[in-house]
């Protein structure tokens, strides 16, 4: 199914292969990403669950055109792109499947979310804060999530 078939409750969470999370707030951040991220395929195989715990597998990703407005065309940057995927659905995922999910990619990339010396406070203060939520939705508030747009 394509992007806009999907019936999205955001936020979206996206896993991405490398055990990174991002946080798509809209649809517009959903299908905008910049150059690297559409050279790279970095969202091919990344898992999309939404707030609702509805989850679905990028298999590809189509460029569709230029994002943005003329002014915003003309700023100084990198080019950001509308995009379409072609998704997968997959079977959802409770509450506290998404908190493991998401205390697992923090514990996987912990300089993601602190310092080194605060990796023995820090880092199990915000686990258990992912951990105390209570909605999907919430995860993306606490955590304050990037989308990675200029990417």
């Amino acid at each position: 199914m394509k992007t806009a078939q999907a019936d999205f409750r955001f936020p979206v969470l996206g896993f991405t292969t490398d055990s990174d999370i991002w946080g798509l707030p809209d649809l517009d951040a959903l299908t905008t990403c910049g150059p690297r991220t559409l050279a790279e395929d970095l969202q091919v195989g990344m898992e999309l669950v939404d707030a609702e715990g509805c989850r679905w597998i990028v298999s590809s990703v189509l460029r569709t055109g230029r994002a943005g407005s003329l002014l915003s065309r003309l700023m100084p940057g990198p080019a950001q792109f509308r995009i379409e995927h072609e998704l997968e659905l997959l079977t959802p995922l409770s509450l506290a499947d998404v908190q493991a999910r998401v205390c697992a990619a923090m514990r996987a990339h912990p300089d993601f979310w602190c310092e080194d010396e605060e990796r023995d406070t820090v880092l199990p203060a915000r686990l258990a804060e992912v951990s105390a939520v209570a909605t999907i939705a919430d995860i993306h508030e606490v955590l304050g999530l990037d989308s990675f747009h200029a990417y």
